[in-house]
């Protein structure tokens, strides 16, 4: 499934795209002043009258229920929120997230922005909306039913929106969150995107073979089309295969990265990569760095095991090592 976020286009937008990242928010940082608003004082009254009535048997159980609820009403504090939708071709969207059609409309494939995260209890639906709040019953509480209460607490939204046709992400982490490259697929630049900022998301990405698309009127039409921009062809290969020559005084140093796991909540990655050749200490960490500024800048902990096609003992990494508090610590296994 194919999902879209529109953005302003500032610098931290740019940013933000070019390290594979997303912001998500807390609903106090959203636009609608009635999210996550639920009837749940009816059930905290409920629980305080039975907390009166209930004897020492079951005074255990009425503190587990009693902390549920306290974790219910806690969730607008803890919970992040990026905000999604089914179309790039929407006027108001663009108008009103994409500074006026100054910005742009990233497209990414949600099965891969969501499988890439080890440890941050995503959770992803459609916004469902309607005319009055939803209600987190008393048996959604006694049952700990923790999916059921999240999508009635975050992912409801009066009717008015349905116009955005919104698909939502929730993570147990609010701020900045790390994800796959592969996620994302194309970039839709709006009508009044400026030519230098239109080249600058060209230039930085060109080489992860994405599309490109400017977004145009229909002729006699208020209805948009998309136009797709040829980018240069011969750059569309070597990301996240190969490291950049500038930064290997030209040399050709190719890999594969095997497998990757990223928890944005503690800040662990874990990373397995196969070597097209042997390398030394010094393009080890080359390597090392190119790889956490692209897949995980924000990580504080991350462990690599690289393995080569050259030397090769089974489920042994020909190297392992550490990236923690800005220091490398590289072994070779043999």
């Amino acid at each position: 499934m194919l999902v879209y976020k529109y953005r302003s286009g500032t610098e931290n937008d740019i940013k933000a795209l070019e390290n594979n990242q997303y912001w998500s928010s807390s609903i106090e940082q959203l636009n609608d002043p009635c999210e996550a608003t639920t009837d749940t004082k009816r059930v905290k009254k409920f629980l305080n009258y039975i907390g009166q009535k209930v004897g020492a048997k079951t005074k255990e159980d009425y503190e587990l229920i009693n902390d549920n609820t306290d974790e219910v009403l806690s969730m607008d504090n803890k919970m992040g929120i990026y905000s999604l939708s089914k179309t790039p071709l929407d006027e108001l969207l663009w108008a009103h997230y994409a500074n006026s059609h100054k910005g742009f409309c990233i497209e990414y494939d949600l099965d891969i922005l969501l499988k890439n995260d080890g440890g941050n209890h995503v959770h992803s639906f459609p916004v469902l909306y309607s005319n009055k709040p939803p209600k987190i019953g008393f048996w959604d509480i006694i049952k700990n039913e923790k999916n059921s209460m999240i999508k009635k607490f975050a992912f409801h939204k009066s009717k008015r929106w349905e116009y955005e046709q919104e698909h939502r992400i929730v993570t147990s982490k609010i701020g900045l969150n790390s994800y796959n490259p592969k996620a994302l697929k194309s970039i839709y630049f709006g009508l009044k995107i400026s030519q230098s900022d239109k080249n600058q998301i060209i230039n930085l990405l060109q080489s992860r073979g994405i599309s490109f698309y400017q977004i145009e009127l229909e002729k006699n039409s208020y209805s948009f089309k998309t136009v797709e921009l040829k980018a240069d062809k011969e750059l569309k290969s070597n990301y996240l295969k190969q490291l950049p020559t500038s930064i290997t005084n030209g040399k050709i140093i190719e890999f594969e990265i095997l497998k990757q796991k990223i928890f944005n909540f503690s800040g662990i990655g874990e990373f397995k990569v196969m070597l097209k050749q042997e390398l030394n200490n010094s393009e080890i960490e080359i390597l090392i760095n190119y790889l956490r500024k692209n897949l995980f800048c924000d990580g504080k902990t991350l462990f690599f095991e690289f393995f080569t096609d050259h030397k090769q003992i089974e489920n042994l990494p020909w190297v392992s090592a550490t990236l923690k508090e800005e220091k490398i610590e590289i072994q070779f296994n043999y």
